[in-house]
């Protein structure tokens, strides 16, 4: 809804001001239009009089209304100022026009006009790129000290799966979106606002928001999302919104950006980033011939969450996490963990899967940090079902059943207890006989001289990793042993992915304090969807780029949703992005429309490998190899995205001479193989073979 225009409402001084009176006139309107009129016609001149509800449209305005404020985000008691106001303005309004059940609003200004901070000629812009361009190679390989890196990167770990809500349950997403930034973003000092949306299936629906603000760390989570109303979807997307400050918002207040009129959405979002599309399932998998495909699996090379859970309420889950080189269950913050796999057991009928990336019981595994390397100790992965755990033993005690099966793969969401490993004589094999213990979250249940992993309770929603035996359950003897599998116990496993953009906001860099009018649209952000192919032949490098055109126009720019927009209408003039390698650029090009919307097919006429060789930051003439990001400009305001790829140009004889054999290097040299004269190979040192390759 667009905030009122000052001058023509004293009561309007905030846009939430506004939402609370035009709900509450709503409310007014809807009451007056439901009851009938207790006076002849002819009193309706005069003042309403007062009627009373019957029961049941009492009660069915009382939870519309608590509906209302509930979805408003409104206090009680602005709620009860804006109602009073409001009544006195549908009191007046009543006596002179009929009621409507569609609310009314005032137009409110239109937003600032965004507009770009520098306005730069061809020659300037090419200058400006470049030298922005070395600046970020130069921190790439030597750090960046003191200064603030040039190049922004934002990247969203989050859950590969996630459960549906039903009716009026919430199953938040676990774990939950955890945002990291490295670089500035716009708008310092001011304390960034990022909002994340579910996104349906068909890209317009929308069940879910929530507003965080960035942290200390730089980090922000969304521990409020969950997947509703989708239907018969399959999947969903996130979006990640970067907002403009808003004087005397709240992060905690929620800003609904599905609707397309109103003023604070189109001023709001400068930049929007959607992640791959999102699994959705109704329940963990129990069996193989469940799992609908590989994608349900837990694969041996992904990364992965535990998070456990007490009695199955949400504000008691702990996620395991490494903070600080220590393992631990935290319940605010969770770590993606890298698995190492150190033994699998080999597939065995229709029990296991007979892919070899897919995880399974019994498999002995390593949880790693991949950023500080904390990790744990070697864990077999054990089977939870129905209050028991599994340890996988070999031999003839193994069960028949498959639901009480040891074995099997290992599908999203299920619950595993994680068996220290203790070496045998028989290799990877578990000794039915041996003391089991289990990684547990906090201390022991029942055993207080268990070992323990951790260190003492820090703060309340810190819990320390100990390792306890849990107590046998009853098991016959010709069956495989049994421990029972309380809640400490259990670790629900999932696979992380990730979604990860890095851009360099040159319009705005060194601004001190720029208003939030000031900077265009980053986004739609321009994506290389298949493997760049170099043609060595000719010389070029050719690719699939999504939103590689746009309106070369400030007006269309001012949000993504208005930017996306003016690309798709019909006959607006479109202007392509500029291809640069490293501060090489803007390259010749000639381009195509792809076989998908928004797509364009492109050839990139390369340099010469001698200008690749004369882009090292060394300047060494001899140098026998370099490596270029190849990276997207928007001509219109100097923006820089990276693609994600390199370009890497490397002599074949040094490289193998370097690795100690030089009868290769010779051999190479006669073989006359590597690129010819397109490439510029021939101006040169003779003797060099030399390749190019995109990685």
């Amino acid at each position: 809804m667009e905030p009122h225009d000052p001058s023509t409402s004293a009561n309007a001084a905030t846009s939430d001001s506004d939402a609370e009176a035009v709900a509450s006139r709503y409310m007014e309107e809807i009451a007056a239009r439901l009851l009938p009129p207790t006076e002849p016609e002819p009193a309706r001149t005069g003042a309403p009089a007062e009627a009373e509800l019957d029961s049941t449209t009492a009660a069915s305005l009382e939870k519309f209304m608590a509906s209302l404020k509930e979805h408003l985000q409104l206090d009680p008691g602005m709620w009860e100022n804006a109602s009073a106001s409001a009544s006195a303005s549908s009191a007046a309004a009543s006596a002179s026009s009929p009621l409507s059940l569609a609310p009314t609003s005032t137009p409110g200004p239109a937003p600032t006009p965004r507009e770009r901070a520098h306005t730069l000629t061809e020659a300037e812009h090419r200058q400006r790129t470049a030298d922005v361009v070395r600046e970020h190679m130069r921190q790439e390989a030597h750090g960046t000290g003191n200064a603030a890196p040039v190049m922004t990167k934002i990247k969203c770990l989050h859950a590969s799966v996630a459960q549906k809500s039903y009716g009026s349950e919430k199953r938040f997403l676990c774990p939950p979106p955890l945002v990291q930034v490295t670089g500035a973003l716009r708008h310092a000092p001011h304390t960034p606002l990022l909002l994340m949306q579910v996104q349906g299936e068909d890209g317009d629906s929308f069940s879910g928001e929530q507003m965080a603000a960035l942290d200390d760390a730089q980090q922000a989570r969304f521990s409020e999302l969950h997947v509703t109303g989708t239907g018969k979807a399959k999947c969903f997307r996130l979006q990640l919104h970067l907002l403009s400050p808003r004087e005397g918002a709240e992060p905690t207040k929620r800003l609904r950006l599905g609707s397309s009129d109103s003023a604070a959405v189109r001023g709001a979002s400068w930049a929007s980033f959607d992640s791959a599309p999102i699994g959705i399932i109704s329940k963990p998998s129990k069996r193989i011939a469940k799992a609908r495909s590989v994608s349900a699996h837990i694969t041996k090379d992904a990364s992965v969450s535990l998070f456990n859970r007490i009695n199955s309420q949400t504000y008691r889950t702990k996620y395991l996490c490494a903070q600080d080189g220590r393992l631990s269950a935290q319940s605010r913050s969770w770590t993606a963990f890298r698995l190492v796999l150190l033994s699998r057991r080999a597939a065995n009928g229709p029990r296991d899967a007979v892919d070899e990336s897919v995880l399974t019981y019994g498999s002995v595994v390593v949880l790693v940090d991949p950023v500080s390397g904390a990790a744990t100790d070697p864990l077999v992965l054990c089977k939870v079902d129905r209050g028991r755990i599994y340890p996988p033993v070999d031999g003839p005690t193994v069960m028949d059943d498959e639901d009480l099966s040891a074995w099997g793969a290992i599908t999203q969401m299920q619950k595993v207890a994680l068996m220290r490993f203790v070496p045998s004589r028989e290799g990877w094999s578990i000794d039915p006989h041996a003391p089991r213990t289990y990684l547990c979250a906090g201390p022991p249940p029942h055993d207080a001289n268990a070992l323990r992993v951790g260190e003492s309770v820090e703060e309340a929603h810190v819990l320390p990793l100990t390792f306890s035996p849990a107590r046998p359950a009853a098991w016959e003897p010709h069956q495989a042993p049994l421990d029972e599998a309380e809640d400490a116990f259990c670790w629900t496993l999932v696979s992380i992915s990730h979604f990860e953009y890095a851009f360099i906001d040159v319009d705005m860099l060194d601004l001190q304090s720029p208003s939030a009018s000031m900077g265009l649209a980053l986004t739609p952000f321009p994506l290389v969807t298949t493997m760049p192919y170099y043609d060595a032949p000719t010389h070029k490098l050719a690719m699939t780029v999504q939103h590689f055109f746009y309106v070369r126009d400030s007006a269309a720019l001012q949000t993504p949703r208005e930017a996306q927009a003016a690309m798709r209408a019909p006959g607006t003039p479109l202007a392509s992005l500029e291809v640069w390698l490293g501060p090489l650029g803007p390259l010749a090009l000639a381009s195509a429309p792809g076989p998908n919307p928004d797509e364009a097919e492109i050839a990139v006429q390369l340099p010469p490998l001698r200008a690749f060789l004369d882009a090292r930051l060394d300047g060494d003439k001899t140098a026998t190899q370099c490596t270029l990001p190849l990276l997207f400009v928007r001509g219109h305001d100097s923006t820089i995205y990276h693609s994600g790829r390199h370009i890497l140009c490397q002599d074949l004889v040094a490289v193998v001479r370097a690795a100690g054999d030089p009868g290769a290097a010779q051999a190479l040299q006669k073989l006359n193989v590597g690129l010819g004269e397109p490439a510029g190979a021939h101006e040169l040192p003779p003797g060099s073979v030399w390749t190019l390759r995109v990685v």
